[in-house]
This record gives structure tokens, sequence and C-alpha cells, in this order.
């Protein structure tokens, strides 16, 4: 069937493979699709469709991502990818805190046999401060899995500002000697410093009356730069990994966040289209690099993968 004979939405499905009972569901869908006769759609193709150019698109087309880059990638999506015969893509950050969780060395494997492709997510998938208002401070606890915070000091009583998502926001850089001033102050207090109820009190009293702006918002220019950064060290890190002549096409945005700025920069840099979290299939016209998705969290998702793909089940009316 050419893409002039096709008047359906095509479906992108996102599933987070370190969700609890992702294993479960995965297995359930996979079987539900592969009974009724979906078929994996490439990228390329989804994106030639939107644009209205011509090529072939089966009667049951899918397309199957999974965001993060986690270990679950290749411990359970891939061999049930493969069992099932279909094909997913995996958009993973490439900052060097999820390099050390999850590793990069199976990349390579995935797309030497074409059941997962690798592509971007942004280099940090990181939330950065926006304003001069101090929510709360840095003591101890884990930050595994957790998204960057770019700009933190990682050290006790380090101020943690107002947050917003890295490519969509100004940043706002604190001032250095505030932030010493906190991380000095529990320092002199001795260990076990946040095991007293008012510790947070004593901390924020002592920005309240620091003398000096709190910091500074960064220029246009300086954003501009962060954002191209962020978006050319995934490629970079992504080809690199791989090898073998991989080119790095497509983004998801981090936690869904676009604006129309970064929207631009996109077709530049290389990207031939960008996923969003909004739901809803891709039809001729729509705009490749606002992409929709179906998030997936668990079984009962939008009442399964049945009230998503009614349309297709009614027969191959257009």
């Amino acid at each position: 069937m050419r893409t002039s004979d096709f008047r359906k939405p095509i479906f992108v499905l996102l599933y987070h493979p370190w969700l609890e009972g992702f294993e479960d569901t995965f297995t359930a869908h996979l079987s539900w699709l592969k009974d009724r006769g979906f078929e994996s759609l490439p990228l390329e193709t989804l994106v030639a469709y939107v644009k209205g150019e011509e090529g072939r698109i089966p009667n049951r087309p899918i397309v199957i991502t999974l965001d993060d880059g986690t270990t679950e990638n290749v411990t359970i999506a891939y061999p049930l990818l493969k069992r099932f015969g279909y094909n997913g893509v995996v958009f993973a950050p490439t900052a060097d805190r999820y390099i050390r969780m999850s590793g990069n060395g199976w990349w390579k494997q995935v797309e030497s046999e074409g059941v997962l492709r690798i592509e971007g997510h942004s280099h940090t998938h990181s939330f950065i401060f926006i304003n001069d208002q101090v929510e709360d401070f840095f003591i101890r606890g884990s930050l595994d899995r957790k998204p960057i915070i770019k700009g933190l000091e990682e050290m006790a009583g380090a101020p943690i500002f107002g947050l917003g998502y890295e490519l969509v926001s100004r940043r706002f850089i604190p001032d250095r000697e505030l932030i010493e001033r906190c991380i000095d102050y529990v320092k002199s207090q001795g260990m076990g410093f946040d095991e007293h109820g008012d510790w947070r009190k004593d901390l924020m009293n002592l920005v309240s009356v620091y003398e000096r702006p709190r910091g500074r918002y960064e220029t246009d220019e300086e954003k501009r730069n962060r954002i191209r950064e962020e978006l050319e060290r995934s490629r970079t890190c992504i080809e690199h990994a791989i090898g073998r002549g991989k080119k790095v096409r497509f983004l998801a945005y981090p936690f869904g966040a676009y604006d129309f700025d970064i929207v631009d920069y996109l077709a530049p840099l290389g990207y031939m289209g960008a996923f969003t979290v909004q739901p809803g299939g891709n039809c001729r016209g729509d705009n490749p690099y606002l992409l929709k998705r179906m998030n997936i969290e668990n079984s009962a998702s939008f009442g399964g993968l049945e009230s998503i793909l009614v349309e297709y089940l009614e027969g191959d009316k257009v």
C-alpha cells in the first residue's frame, strides 16, 4: 500500500521499562499486536507519512518506543521484541550518571540485530534552576534514577532553587558565594545536623539575610548554546558508542517538554523528527517535530490497546 492510499492515524506507543509491571504489560501487548497483524513501522517511514510523501504503509502499522535507556530495555524489552518479531526504539540520555546506571555496551548489539535502535533523549535529561526562590537544600539521600539537577552542588546544605525543564527554560545561575555560605554553615554544625527538626529553617534564615543578589539569569546566547550542546552531545555520544556509521536522527523531548524555540534547533542539527508525550495518532500534514505518543503506564492505560487502535480492528475502511 502506498502512503497516498493510506488515511488512518499512525499510533506510537510509549513505554517506560523501569516501571513496575512492565514485563507483564509489554508481553501481553506484543502478543495482542501480533495476533491482530500489526507491523512495526520505521521512524523514517512515519516521518515520510506525516510529510505526505509516498511509501509503503502496512494495513496495521505501529511504532514502539521506550524512554530513558535503562537496563530493562536490554534485559526485558529486547528479548520480548525478538520473540514476537517487532522492532522498537530506545530514547536514551547520555550523561555519565545514566551510563553508569544502565551501561551502553548493549547499544551496539541491539542495533546490529535490528531489534532496537538507539535515538536521542538529550544529554543530561535534567532540571535546571529557573528562579531565585530557594525551595530546599541538598542533604543526604540517593539520586539514583532521579533526574539530574544541572548546577546543583551535591554537598550538604547546597540550596535548591525553583526547578524547570532544561530544554524549555531560561536558567538561573546561583551566586557562588551564597552556595558556599550554606555548605560551610552545615559543615560547621558537624555530623547529624540534618537530624534536627529546624535545620531547614536555619538555612532559610541564612539565605534570607544574604545581602547580594542570589544569582543571575543566563543570556539568550547562553541559553541557545546550552540547548545546542544538549542536543549535539547526545547525538555524538550515541554515534560514537555504536559506531558503524550510526546516525542519530530522532529525539524524544525529555519529560515531554518542548517549545517552538527547540523545534527550530532540530532540523539544522540533523534531526528528522521528534516525539512529544501528547496523546493521539499521527496524521498526514502533522509536524514531524511534534509527533504524538500514547503513554502506556500499565495494562489499563487508555483502556488497553483495543481502545487506542479500535479503528484498525473495525476493518480497513478509510
